[in-house]
Parts: structure tokens; sequence; C-alpha cells
């Protein structure tokens, strides 16, 4: 298919641009009819006043607090525990101390106006505009790190940046350097170079908090040399994975075929949206950092939310699809920022919670402070066990032994150890308290945005995954055999999860009335998706199933990263119809013209992008533990497709091709061997494969 945004008109406004990145720098690619605009990024652009933040310990208070949610008050529990724990910010009505991901600046070149048009090749990361005899490319180098645009026809050059009173800015051509008052201070540097009527201009952007200095500009550089060098490299970023389901093609601009879209035509718009997934991924995750909320485009100078690390479902979202599509070199920048946050999450353990282990806060930054930010939302201790979650999967999907024994268990163990002792004992029971199930709340808790209970769902699903991988990993590796028989015990005494008087799993410690039962968070769901603890047969699925269709039936779903979230689950599910229904939503109500995510009323996210790329990748391959279903949630329209080199745990590869005559043919392969149970319609086939084999089967799709 071709892989290519194309337009006719200028970006109405920013979040209608086209993105280019290369992880450490970011563009986003917009203008009017006269002007291409590269509104410029770096990821470690991040405003810095509040680097060193930190909070007094109140960890004496935490029984207090627990006193008064044991003794059913939780309307007190839920003020004492924001009072205490939660921070400014919020519904404080002071400003928070997370630092907001910062604009670098803007190149702008102007050309004489003329027919327009622009176009972003997802296969190259090239973004192109026309204007009149003048054409503006630009792309984000992965082989030399600069940003490069390339002109053909007359232009001229600007490097500015918006107003801003917190900001110091001196620009003297194409060199721009600024310092934020009590903050970051960052530079950037152009270069042009002449080639007759062609112009290339590289581009660097350097800070003095991280991601290194500027780079050395060469002596010359020639635009396509550039380019040759870098679709290599950026497309090597991409990993082995590939989808082919042969939908019809469309030459129309893309926001002509997304309004097509939304009356039930060019159902090929679909997959250019999955590849548009993964091209943020790689353009946006092969630096040091991970994507924030923004991903790593944004030109405002207070973005919504700070366009931070939103840590209760939105970072995690993002990396949903990572493992299945082996992009471990953009998975890995979540990995280091976790393990940058921990230093200060032990001192935060201790100073909030009087724990051992590490607390991660609900929203937080680049600077590695877990300080909570947000009263009425921050009291929450489930951050890091969900972080931790990604840690196991790599694991068991790689079985690379120095990532268990270097990274995943010591990050593990940190997190249970704050569990153990944050759990308390009440006859033979272990309970979570405070407990909160992001972002909703039951009746009685007055005007709080969100309450503080005992024991919910989400909590208890946690803390069993975390427990569980632990125990797993501590006996792979042989070590800390009375530690591990503390977990089990610990495990055989969390709190059970129950259902409600309609058979719905209960979000909270028992049945509670709800004021917004159509909430947007699905997090007592966690267990179901992207967890594996309700696998096919479990007792809790059916419950999981109905306490999705309640949230729905009463308007659940009303966020782009909510809508994705249900589409993953009715593709865990194997519910077709109902999974391809809300991807389509999630592309018609939650997209702008250039297919970026959409938070109401109109913010951008990347979540939504990333969530419905996870979506796709669940409808062609579902894995839970060592059983792995194949095209569980395909719509007829895809009767003939193919995927290759998806990856699922115990390091098996898997690849398939299936066609309109209902056969498919699978190819596995692993690198240490295993045993698993494969299904594709009604048939299920036991594997086993020895190191380094591989082997084809057969399915007859039902």
């Amino acid at each position: 298919m071709k892989k290519i945004l194309k337009y006719s008109r200028p970006a109405p406004d920013y979040i209608n641009g086209l993105p280019i990145g290369n992880g450490r720098l970011a563009a986003m690619v917009c203008g009017d009819a006269r002007h291409v605009r590269l509104a410029l990024n770096h990821e470690w652009l991040w405003r810095g006043d509040n680097r060193f933040r930190d909070c007094d310990d109140v960890s004496d208070k935490l029984p207090e607090v627990r006193e008064a949610l044991l003794s059913g008050d939780f309307l007190r529990g839920t003020e004492l525990a924001n009072k205490y724990f939660a921070g400014k910010g919020g519904i404080s009505g002071e400003r928070n101390r997370v630092d907001p991901y910062q604009p670098a600046g803007d190149l702008t070149v102007t050309a004489e106006a003329g027919e327009y048009r622009r176009r972003l090749d997802l296969s190259t990361g090239e973004a192109s505009v026309t204007i009149g005899a003048a054409t503006v490319r630009a792309f984000a180098s992965f082989a030399d790190g600069f940003i490069v645009v390339g002109v053909n026809g007359p232009a001229s050059f600007e490097l500015s940046r918006v107003p801003d009173n917190e900001c110091v800015v001196d620009v003297r051509g194409l060199e721009l350097s600024g310092r934020f008052r009590s903050g970051t201070g960052f530079e950037i540097r152009g270069r042009e170079y002449c080639r007759g009527d062609s112009v290339t201009v590289l581009v660097d952007i350097a800070t003095d908090a991280g991601g290194g200095a500027l780079l050395p500009f060469p002596e010359e550089a020639d635009y396509d040399t550039l380019f040759a060098r870098h679709v290599d490299a950026f497309r090597r970023a991409f990993g082995p994975s590939e989808v082919d389901i042969p939908l019809p093609e469309s030459e129309l601009d893309t926001d002509l075929r997304l309004e097509l879209f939304r009356q039930g035509q060019d159902p090929g718009l679909l997959m250019l949206y999955y590849e548009y997934g993964r091209y943020l991924m790689v353009s946006g995750s092969s630096g040091e950092l991970p994507l924030n909320l923004q991903g790593k485009w944004n030109e405002a100078l207070n973005p919504p939310w700070e366009s931070d690390y939103h840590l209760d479902v939105n970072l995690q979202m993002a990396y949903w699809a990572t493992e299945t599509l082996r992009m471990f070199r953009q998975q890995d920048t979540l990995f280091n920022l976790c393990e940058r946050y921990v230093p200060h999450g032990r001192e935060m353990a201790k100073k909030l919670y009087g724990c051992g282990g590490t607390y991660f806060t609900l929203q937080t930054d680049v600077w590695g402070r877990m300080t909570p930010e947000s009263m009425g939302w921050a009291v929450w201790t489930g951050a890091a066990p969900w972080l931790a979650s990604h840690f196991a999967k790599h694991w068991r999907y790689t079985r690379d032994g120095r990532f268990l024994r270097e990274r995943a268990y010591p990050f593990l163990k940190e997190v249970a150890a704050f569990y153990m002792d944050y759990f308390v004992e009440r006859d033979g029971v272990l309970h979570i308290l405070p407990s909160q199930s992001p972002e909703n709340r039951f009746e009685g808790t007055g005007s709080y945005p969100v309450s503080i209970g005992i024991d919910c769902a989400m909590d208890i699903e946690l803390a069993t995954d975390t427990l569980r991988s632990c125990i797993e990993m501590a006996e792979e590796l042989g070590v800390d055999e009375d530690l591990c028989e503390r977990w089990k015990d610990a495990l055989s005494k969390l709190p059970e999860l129950t259902t409600d008087s309609l058979g719905r799993l209960n979000e909270f410690d028992r049945e509670r009335p709800e004021p917004e039962p159509g909430h947007r968070h699905l997090s007592h769901l966690y267990g179901l998706y992207p967890g594996e603890l309700f696998p096919e047969g479990h007792p809790l699925r059916l419950a999981c199933e109905r306490s999705l269709d309640s949230r729905l039936s009463h308007g659940g779903g009303h966020t782009g990263w909510s809508r994705s979230w249900v589409a993953c689950i009715m593709a865990r599910l194997g519910r077709t119809e109902d999974c391809f229904r809300h991807l389509t939503a999630l592309l018609c109500d939650f997209a702008t013209g250039s297919l970026l995510g959409l938070h109401p009323p109109r913010i951008y996210q990347i979540d939504a992008n990333m969530g419905g790329l996870a979506a796709i990748c669940e409808m062609l391959l579902s894995c839970e533990g060592n059983t792995v279903r194949l095209l569980g949630a395909v719509p007829e329209d895809w009767s003939t497709g193919a995927f290759r080199h998806f990856a699922a745990t115990g390091t098996l590869d898997v690849s398939c091709a299936w066609s309109s005559d209902k056969v498919a043919e699978v190819e596995l392969g692993c690198v240490k061997g295993g045993s698993w149970t494969v299904k594709l319609g009604g048939e299920s086939k036991q594997v086993e494969l020895a190191d380094g084999e591989r082997r084809t089967i057969r399915f007859r799709r039902s």
C-alpha cells in the first residue's frame, strides 16, 4: 500500500500539520499558502523550573487516613488522603510543579504564492510542501542527527520563537539561544549550503538538560545524499514486522479520504492509520526519552496537562504494541525513563507512606521527581506496578537473561518491596489502602473527582501481577528463595475480586453506586487487557465483559485513548464487529485531518494513535500466556491478508497468511524452544519447537 498522507491545501492549524522526527529532534511541518513553518522540538526541552522539587515527610499521617477508610468514612478518608498525599495542582487552585514540555522555535521558509500541495511519506519520513515554483522537503535524519531541509526554487529562511515572558531569547540569523528564567537553556543552530537554485539547511538543537551537545556541521551537505543515508537507517528502525491487507487504494487527499471514511467508504484508510501509528512510534521514540502526551510534537508554551507523562494509562498505552511489533529500540526509552524515576521514587515511598521500595506518582515530567502534583487525582500507588508489567512482558517475550537479571527483576523487586510494606493485614487478608481506581469515583465522597477507598479492583490486579512476576523471575534466576516464599504468602492473602448484582466485575471493594457509570477509564479491566489475569475460561472474564458493556451503554469511550482501549478489549474478547465499530469510531471521531489522535474538546494526544495501533495488532494476534490466538477479531472485509514477524511470548515469531478460501498458513519460529497452544478459528493446535526451529502449519478458518 502507498504509505502517504497528502493534501492540496495548507494545514488549518498546527495539529493538522505533518510530523517528522528522529526521537531526539522533532518538527511539525505546517504553515500557510506562502510559508512553510517547521515548528521545532527537542525531547529534553522542558521548562526546568522545578527540576529539584521535593515534598515533606508526611508518612506519619497515613494511620489517620487508614483509620477513616477502615471505619467506612470514605468522605473523610478522601479528604485526608488528598490533604496529605496529593500535593498542589488539580482542585487545589494552585499551580502544580510539573514542568511543561516546550517548543524550541520555528524555522520558516517563505516562498511566492502559487499552486499548493503537501505530503508526508511514512516509508521514508520525508515531508514536502510545494508552493508555486518552490518545493520544500524536510526530514529528521536517523543517520546524521540533523533536521534537514531542502529547497528548490526561490525562498528565504527565518528562525524565530513565539514571545515568552519566561524565556530570554537571542536570535542571530540561523542561530537562536534561549534560557528559561529559572530553568533550562537551549540553542538552535542552522547552516545553509547552496548549490545553484537549490539550498540545503541543516538544523540542530541542544539543551543543557540532556541530549548531548550540538552536532558539528559538515563542510559540504547535499540534500539527496543525506536523504539516501537517512532512509536506510530509518527503515531499519521499524523492525521486521509487516502487515499486508489488500484493501482498495485511493489517490484522493487524506482529508478527503477521512470524510469518505466517516461516510462508511474508503476502508483502506484504516491500514494507513496503522502504518501512521508505527511511523509516529519510530519518529517519536528513537531517541533517549519515551513519548509524552503529545509524542514529541508541541508548539504551546502552556500545553494541555503540561504535555507531561501521565502514568495511569496514557504512557503505558503508547507502548502496548511495541512488544508484538518488535520495536525494541523504541520500547527501551520507556525502560530508561522508569529506571530514571526509581531513586527519587524511593525517597517518596518513605516520605509519603513510610514504605520501602519505590513509588511513582500519577503524573510527572522528565526530571525523575515523584512528587504528587494533582490534588483530587494523585493519591494512587499503581503507576510503578503498571509500568513494571512492561518489564515483565519484555522478558517473557524475549527470554533475555541479561535483561531479566539487570533490569526487569531489580525493577520488579523495588515495586514488590513497596507493596510488602504498604499492605495492611486484617483477619488474614492483605488490604490495599488508600486505594483508587483511576480516575473514577463512587457515591459518598462529596465533590472530589476521584474517590479514595479500599481494595479497588485495579490495585488488586496490579499487586497480583507484580507478585506473580517477581516469583516467576526469582525462580528463573534461582535467587531470593526466602523472599519468594514471602511473596507467595502475600499473593495468597490478597483480597478476592468480586462481582455485583448484575454479574459485573466490581470496580471498587464491593458494589457501590457510581455517579459516572460511563466513565472514560476502564481501570478495573486492566486484568483483561493489557493484562492477562483473566484468560479464556477464567470465571471473571465474563464479569469483565459485562462491565465493559455496561460502561459503553452509559456513553463510555468518549475520548480518543479511551475508545482505543475499548477496541483493544473487544479484540481480546474476539468480538469482531464491536472491535471494528469502535476502531472505526476512533478514526471518525478522534482524529485530525492529518490523522493525529484527539482528546476532547480538540486536544492532540498521541495515545489514541498508539492505542489504535495496539488494537489492530490484537485483532491479528492475541497472546495470553503461551496461548496464541490468530485472526481473532478480523472483519469479513479483511478476507485476504498477511502479517509477518509478529512476536509472542517465549521468543515465538509468528507469520500468518490467509485467503478468501478460508485457508490460513502459519509460519512459526523461535529462538528458545518451548510449547505453545495456537488457535485460529475453531481449531486449536499444540506446537512444540526446539531452539531455532521453524515450522509451517495450516488452519481452516471457520
